[in-house]
């Protein structure tokens, strides 16, 4: 057989080819030439609308992006609570002022803009340097609470042996003082400063009937000082009140601002936007023009390629479609009976390809066996591991059945590669799988390597319930090996955290939905402590 079709004439394609292309090539001339004059319409088209408009519509819309988060930046201004937050605040906020700023004149070129920019900067200069005296305000308070602090702790040595009524109402005036310090309303901290100063004339008379009497005197006058002098806790508390009320009003009025800065940005957003619309589609308008004209050139030259296709279809076409078929065939997996006849280069191809694919069917059998496995635990890899966790869920959908999975995680893992080395730490990964292994009840439970020091276990026909045994089992068994681990900081051996879900009739999951829950159980065992496992609810 194989002789007979080496003495069959040979007919090249590229001969074939050849006359088929001198056929048609007059005609293409011909329509190359209109469609290289429209094509250069289109040109003009693309490079408008990639080099100007979309460009100057992404730069509007960073721009608006960019006033947006001046409100963030006024936001984390106002919470500020030290100067070192405040400096930071501040300086995020000015970057955010002068990248607004440039790119609005770069883009827009909107005096009105640029004026509302301004008082927007303006105030933001006021807004701050309310913030920066509150946080003065509030440091001066701090320090007085720490003076009135060592009052405290100089009256109880004073009364260390023989306490009386006036410790009594000394540490009760600073309780006081606390309460003060936790009101927000001024009528309300007038008030109870008031009943301090009648609270240290009460100090004042029981002192004078007690031995000690000057330390006493002295720090009951210390302590009037801290509260009622110029700069004392009453005229600080007040001036804090005020300042918030200031610092509110101010923050409101900044926010309005940058609102309506935003708002006008937005508008002139829209126009903009509105300006390249028109303009694009004044462009594709002329384009439908040009295309219809294409399209009559189009079916011209159609009608001819329909004649030279005719002469092609059964010596080339028919014969490329057999051999299509026969590699869609092969690639998809199934046996091919067809052959191809003649003495050509696509025979040839025909031949070298069966030859190939013999030679890849049997490279992709050795691959197989090597891409299934982990190369350092022996266990199976990530691949197999979503293959057969998926054979599993289609499993439970069809017979009403449940699969659980386990994602387990070694606890301190870096520190035992820290400490121990990377060899060692190699070693305790080869333990720990044997350990989840032999500690699997059943030969369908399949156990594979997730990534680093992480764990997955494939728990067929096994409820919640069936899973939260063999997770107690498993670290029972790291506890009953206890492989060697001092530098942990849950106990003295390898401990390792579970997560848990299940899929069930009723819930039924996909494969990733089901692995991030067993993630989120995971999670959540290592806040609790680790060395445990937890159930997704």
């Amino acid at each position: 057989m194989t002789e007979a079709v080496e003495k069959r004439a040979r007919i090249s394609l590229v001969t074939v080819f050849s006359i088929g292309l001198a056929s048609v090539l007059f005609v293409f001339v011909l329509l190359s030439y209109f469609s290289f004059t429209r094509l250069l319409s289109f040109e003009s088209t693309l490079t408008f609308v990639s080099n100007k408009s979309m460009p100057k519509l992404i730069q509007i819309g960073q721009l608006y992006s960019q006033a947006t988060s001046l409100i963030e930046s006024k936001q984390l201004l106002s919470r500020s609570s030290s100067f070192a937050s405040k400096r930071l605040a501040e300086q995020q906020l000015q970057e955010n002022l002068n990248s607004t700023r440039k790119a609005s004149k770069d883009i827009l070129a909107n005096e009105f803009l640029d004026t509302q920019l301004n008082t927007i900067a303006f105030e933001l200069d006021e807004f701050s340097t309310l913030i920066e005296e509150r946080i003065q305000t509030f440091d001066s308070i701090a320090l007085v609470e720490a003076q009135m602090y060592e009052l405290n702790l100089q009256a109880t040595i004073i009364e260390k042996h023989s306490p009386s009524t006036w410790i009594l109402g000394f540490s009760q005036a600073l309780v006081n003082v606390s309460r003060v310090l936790n009101e927000d309303k001024l009528q309300r901290v007038r008030f109870l400063f008031l009943q301090l100063k009648k609270q240290l004339v009460e100090l004042r008379a029981s002192a004078a009937n007690q031995q000690n009497n000057d330390k006493r005197q002295r720090l009951t006058t210390q302590l009037e000082a801290l509260l009622f002098a110029e700069d004392g806790l009453q005229a600080l508390k007040i001036k804090a009140l005020r300042l918030a009320g200031r610092t509110l009003g101010r923050e409101n009025f900044v926010h309005n601002l940058i609102v309506d800065y935003v708002a006008q940005m937005e508008f002139v957003t829209k126009e903009t936007e509105q300006n390249i619309t028109l303009k694009v589609a004044s462009s594709v308008k002329e384009m439908k023009q040009q295309t219809q004209l294409m399209e009559y050139l189009l079916a011209g030259g159609v009608v001819i390629l329909i004649i030279t296709v005719i002469l092609f279809q059964q010596r080339v076409l028919k014969r490329i479609r057999i051999f299509n078929l026969i590699v869609r065939n092969k690639t998809q997996g199934f046996e091919y009976k067809t052959m191809l006849d003649g003495n050509d280069e696509i025979t040839d191809l025909a031949a070298a390809f069966k030859e190939f694919t013999q030679t890849i069917d049997l490279q992709k059998r050795e691959l197989k066996k090597l891409s299934m496995a982990d190369g350092l635990t022996g266990i199976a890899n990530r691949r197999a591991l979503d293959i057969r966790l998926r054979h599993d869920i289609e499993l439970c959908s069809r017979q009403k059945s449940h699969v659980s999975i386990l994602l387990m995680d070694i606890d301190c893992f870096k520190l035992y590669n820290d400490n121990y080395g990377h060899i060692a730490g190699d070693q305790c990964l080869k333990n720990v799988s044997k350990i989840i292994t032999d500690s699997l009840p059943r030969e369908s439970d399949f156990v594979a390597r997730y990534g680093g020091e992480e764990f997955v276990c494939v728990l067929p026909n096994t409820d919640s319930q069936g899973a939260i045994k063999i997770a107690t089992h498993i670290i029972a068994q790291m506890k009953h090996n206890a492989l060697p681990h001092k530098y942990s900081n849950v106990a003295d051996y390898v401990t390792m955290s579970i997560g848990i879900a299940s899929s069930n009739p009723t819930i039924l999951l996909d494969q990733e939905t089901i692995i991030k829950h067993a993630d989120n159980a995971l999670y959540q065992a290592k806040e609790n402590g680790k060395n445990s496992w937890l159930l997704y609810s």
